[in-house]
Formats: C-alpha cells, structure tokens, sequence
C-alpha cells in the first residue's frame, strides 16, 4: 500500500510510513548511549519501533481519539512514540519533564488522558501526589524499566520495552493491525494537544490536527525548495530543543519527511557535539543564538591582543560590507514613505562601497573559517524561531557566512506563518507571509493597516490555524474569529512588503503621562551588552521606565578591574556599591538614548540588579520567553524600592 505524503489527503500516519519506506537504510537518528558513544538507528528501525508501540497500545485496548500524555525532554525517544502514537489516531499531549507537578496535574487532568510516558523517575515524582486526582489515568508507561513504583490498584505500569514486546505479539496474530487503524485515520482528526507554557494564566492546550501539522511540513520543504535550499538526505541536524516545542517538533517532521538525520544532544554538550555531528543545518531559538554569538566573542577575547585587531576589524569590514551588499541589492527595508529616487541613490552610494570593501570581505571569509568551525564548520544555514532575532546577531553570523533564516509563527499557527528565506533574507526582518497563509496587522480602533510603518496587531489565517484550545470555548472565541487568529504580536508592514517584529500588544507599558512603549525593544538594546546577562524593562503606571537586571558577572568584574574599581564583591550588594552602579548607569545611557535611536520617554530612569539568573519554569517560560506578570510580582519589593530611591512613583 503506497500513499504520497505530499497529498492534502495525508495524515501524520503517512508521512511516517512512506519516508521509513523511502530512505529505509539512511540513518533517521543518532545519539549517545550510556558510556558516552554516538549510536544511531536507520528509518527502517525507527518504523519498527515506532509500529511496535502502536501494536503495543492497540493490544491494550486504545481507541482513535484517546489523549496520551509524554512527559520527556529532547531525545531519540519523544518521535517515536508521538509517531507511534499518532499513527493509530491517538492524541499526544507532551510536555518536559521540568514542568511543575501544578502543571502536570492540570494538563493531565484537564487533557482527559488515559495514559502517560514518562522518561524519568523525577517526572512520575512530581505526579505521585496527585494521582487521587486524575481518575480516568489508566496506564504509566516508563522509559525505563522502574522498581518500587507505589500506585493506586486502577493504574497498571509498563516500561516501553514491555509495551514494544507486547506490540511485536499483538503483530504477529495481526500483521496488518496498526495499518489498518491508520489508514482510518483522517486529516481533520486531532493529533496533538500543545499546552502553551504562557507568560500569564493556566495553560491552554492547542489542538493541532493531521492536516495542520502535516501541510507546515509540505509548506516547508517546499518554499525552501523554492528559495534553493531544500533539506535532503545528506543533510545533518542537532536537537537540543524541548520537543514539545511546536518548533522543535516541526523541524523533526520536516527532517524525517526529506530523510535527513539528526542527532540529540543538550545545551551542556552542544559544543561537543557541534565537532562530533558537523551539522550542516540548525533550528534553535533567539537566545541560544545569542549565547553562542557571546561564545564567538569570548574565544575572539582569549587570543592575543593582536589576533583580536584582526578579527574585530574584519568584523566591522564584513557587517559594513554585508549591510551594503544587501542595500545594493534591494534587500533593505523602509518603514517610512520613500521615493524611489531617494532608494537609487542608497542603492548607487552602497554600490560604491562594495566596490572599494570587496578585497578586504574576501579575506575576511578566510578570517572567520575558524569562527565557523564553532558550529562545526559544515552548517550551510541555520533557523531561528520562537521569538525576535537582534539584529546584531542575525548581522554577524550572515557576516561569517552563516545566514540565519527567521520564521514567525506560534503554537497556535503549527508554527510558521512567515518567513525570510534565501530570496526574502532582508535581516531586521521576519520576511513574508508563506504560501496560502493570509496576514493582517489591525490597529488599536479595529482597521486593518495598509500603510507602511504602523504598528498592528497580527492576525493569521491559513490551513495551519489550530482547531481551537481544548475544552475553553470561550477563549477559542476571543482568540478565532471567522477563521483569523489574533495572535496579540505587534508587527509593522515595510515599504517593500517584509514584516517587522515590533514586540508583543500585551507587553505594552504604559507610562502614567499616557505613552506606550513596547519593551521588548530596548531590552534587546541593553542585552548586546556584554555587562548584562538578562533584562526586564518595567514603568507599568510609572513616571519612567525602570530595568530588572540580571549582570554578567564576569564581565562586570573584568570591566571594574579594568578600571581599578571594586573588585569581586557578593551579588547580594551590588546595588550598594557606587562603582558598580555608576559603571551600569554608564552602559545604560550608551544603549538607550537619542543616539541609538530612542525617544526621550523610552529612556531608562532606574535600575536594579538582580542577585540570581532568571530560570525557565518560574521567571521564564520553556521556550525562555518571559512571564512578565511572575517577574513583576516576584520583585515586587525590589521594583517599588528603585522607584522611591531615584524619587520615581
């Protein structure tokens, strides 16, 4: 039985079925084994496996429609049995196992499921408690075989090699089982309920169905093939993401979909296996990117003085060359009537400049081979998503020769609605809307935006737009409406048609004189700064705006060496030491103000600098976005104390 996954017909169970049997003997993944060794496992294995765990479920007894939790962080594991899963019409509702056992009792409980994965013991730990209170679970499947497991008599526990041995049996008695159910399957039926981790409130479960998540991936691979830069089979990847990210889990489909390999690791041994994998394409979010730019520059700060010279000035010669280069070309943007004329002559100027940096951008690609050798020194273009790319870093990397695609979407939008590919790579943007995907940007009164340079709420509409949010008819309603999705993003039209990120609508600050700021902004402007590790801007109802600062503390103690001020001293007092405020106040002003681009009341009138890093779970969300209102709350105290010192209401 043959099916084409790229039919509008197809269902995740094809996909699945028909790349195993098309790149059978390619290695699907790779990823480390107990004593640190890569190991991997070829398509056809991968199918095996992941048949034998629908088998599996199908013996116990699982129906088409039933909501099946995993509970895992990155790995070889979480695709095969989503795959599995889902090729039998199950629902999967996934989360990492760093969630709080608060979260994991509501989404448990609220998702109805009747069974559970869990990889580790930490995960069924946070559960235990709560067990009482989620009686329609039936079934904990472990990773691993588990001993001394104490459970109510209605739950039954299998390890997933019990459940794979169980399917392999079920198989043999029914050799066509898990094809039969899966052909049954249908486009329109759900395959997935994602609980957004949110900045504010419980989290809602997106439901995605086959048809959603199976045409991004066809929408995908085909405008990359469009662009000249389509995933093959002799393509690489690293995964180091949750995979109950829409991101993450979209790039994995993508790359089984195309036979391409990836192989798991985590941030600790990103670098090492960067070397090991030679990746030649990437996925990763804004502040992975961000991290490994500060790693490009901490090793530039290691060489000697004189190697440094050279790489800084090859650096501002390939941002200067790569900005011109782009202007040149008609890959600028303009969020302010322009006439054509006035472009000619940026585009002339540019041309000149070109001219005269060329032999020097040459030789700078020679400079910057070691740089790129970072990533592993094969990666031939990489993707950001889940948030802005600072333009600093997306200028860097294309610099080096490393041009970072950005996509736009959301869990809700089954990832991408927009994107800047190869032919579309104007950087400060985050290109334009993908095929059949409709765009629109509304203002504060309910009109659509026509004209360049506006700020709008983004509305999406298309064939990947979610189902709804499970079991909340009401906030479906606010969010969906006749087919649009309001996405509470602001975003700006350019003159040539790109889109512009330009923060988030209920991010918005507003000052007590009545001005909104969008702070997303200026915090990116602060964090290029080597002094700060994170940023929260604040002014809520204030007279001005303040900053929650999380230092560098390395950075700031070389920096106060530098200048024979203070040295090591506790965090706990930094806000106490002159010469540390006065060195952050110092940066502060260089970053925010008229010079950089900034109105008089975006400036920053005070700060605090916080003793501990903002972590994912509490401060941050999973996909590190930040949860302003646990922040703002949290630093309640610190927040009014700022305020009253600097004489601020």
């Amino acid at each position: 039985m043959s099916f084409n996954p790229q039919s509008p017909d197809a269902t995740l169970y094809h996909i699945f079925r028909e790349s195993s049997g098309r790149h059978s003997n390619l290695v699907c993944q790779r990823f480390r084994d107990e004593s640190g060794e890569l190991q991997s496992i070829t398509y056809h294995d991968f199918h095996e496996e992941l048949t034998s765990i629908a088998a599996g479920l199908l013996d116990l007894g699982f129906e088409k429609g039933e909501r099946v939790a995993l509970i895992a962080d990155v790995g070889p594991l979480w695709l095969r049995i989503s795959g599995g899963l889902n090729s039998i019409g199950l629902v999967d509702v996934p989360r990492g196992t760093d969630a709080t056992d608060t979260d994991l009792k509501y989404i448990l409980g609220h998702s109805e499921a009747r069974a559970v994965f869990l990889q580790n013991r930490t995960a069924f730990d946070k559960l235990k408690t709560t067990l009482e209170d989620l009686p329609g679970l039936r079934f904990i499947f472990f990773f691993e075989p588990q001993k001394d497991v104490d459970l109510p008599g209605s739950v039954a526990v299998l390890s997933l090699d019990d459940l794979k041995k169980r399917g392999r049996k079920h198989l043999e008695g029914n050799p066509g089982a898990v094809d039969k159910v899966g052909a049954s399957v249908l486009p329109q039926d759900l395959a997935t309920i994602i609980y957004t981790s949110g900045t504010t409130g419980t989290p809602k479960g997106v439901m995605l169905n086959h048809s959603n998540l199976a045409w991004e991936a066809r929408m995908i691979l085909q405008i990359l093939k469009e662009h000249g830069t389509p995933y093959g089979s002799d393509d690489r990847s690293l995964g180091f993401l949750p995979p109950w990210h829409i991101g993450e889990r979209m790039w994995e489909t993508v790359l089984f979909h195309c036979g391409s390999s990836i192989a798991f690791t985590s941030i600790g041994n990103l670098s090492k296996d960067l070397q090991a994998v030679k990746p030649t394409v990437l996925f990763s979010v804004p502040r992975v990117w961000e991290a490994m730019y500060n790693r490009i520059l901490e090793t530039v700060k290691q060489a000697p003085p004189a190697r440094q010279k050279i790489f800084f000035f090859f650096r501002k010669v390939a941002l200067s060359f790569r900005f011109h280069w782009d202007r040149m070309k008609g890959k600028s943007y303009h969020t302010n009537p322009v006439s054509g004329f006035s472009v000619f002559l940026e585009r002339l100027g540019s041309f000149f400049v070109v001219l005269f940096l060329w032999p020097l951008f040459l030789l700078s690609r020679l400079v910057f081979k070691k740089i790129r050798g970072v990533l592993g020194g094969e990666v031939r273009y990489a993707v950001s998503g889940a948030g802005a790319l600072p333009e600093h870093i997306d200028r860097l990397f294309a610099a080096i020769g490393i041009p970072i695609f950005e996509v736009y979407g959301m869990t809700e939008t089954s990832a991408v609605s927009v994107a800047r590919l190869k032919k579309t790579f104007i950087i400060g943007t985050v290109g334009k809307p993908v095929d059949d995907v409709q765009i629109k940007l509304v203002d504060s009164e309910g009109k659509e935006i026509q004209r360049p340079g506006q700020k709008g709420v983004c509305f999406h509409k298309g064939p990947h737009i979610m189902q709804g949010y499970y079991r909340e008819p009401e906030k479906t309603a606010t969010t969906l409406k006749d087919g649009w999705l309001d996405s509470g993003d602001l975003l700006i039209w350019t003159r040539e048609g790109y889109l512009k990120f330009a923060g988030r609508a209920k991010d918005t600050i507003v000052l007590m004189g009545g001005e909104n700021i969008e702070p997303e902004p200026l915090e990116f402007a602060l964090s290029q700064s080597p002094l700060v590790h994170q940023v929260m801007v604040v002014g809520q109802d204030r007279k001005y705006l303040g900053a929650l600062i999380v230092p560098d503390h390395d950075a700031m103690e070389k920096a106060l060496k530098e200048l024979n001020l203070a040295g090591a001293i506790d965090p706990q007092y930094y806000n106490l030491n002159e010469d540390i405020v006065k060195l952050y106040k110092k940066e502060i002003r260089a970053r925010v103000g008229q010079e950089t681009g900034f109105k008089a009341f975006e400036r920053i009138g005070t700060f605090y600098l916080l003793p501990e890093p903002f972590k994912p779970g509490e401060e941050l969300t999973q996909t590190l976005k930040m949860r302003r209102n646990v922040v703002t709350e949290k630093y309640e105290h610190q927040i009014s104390q700022m305020y009253f010192q600097s004489g601020g209401k």
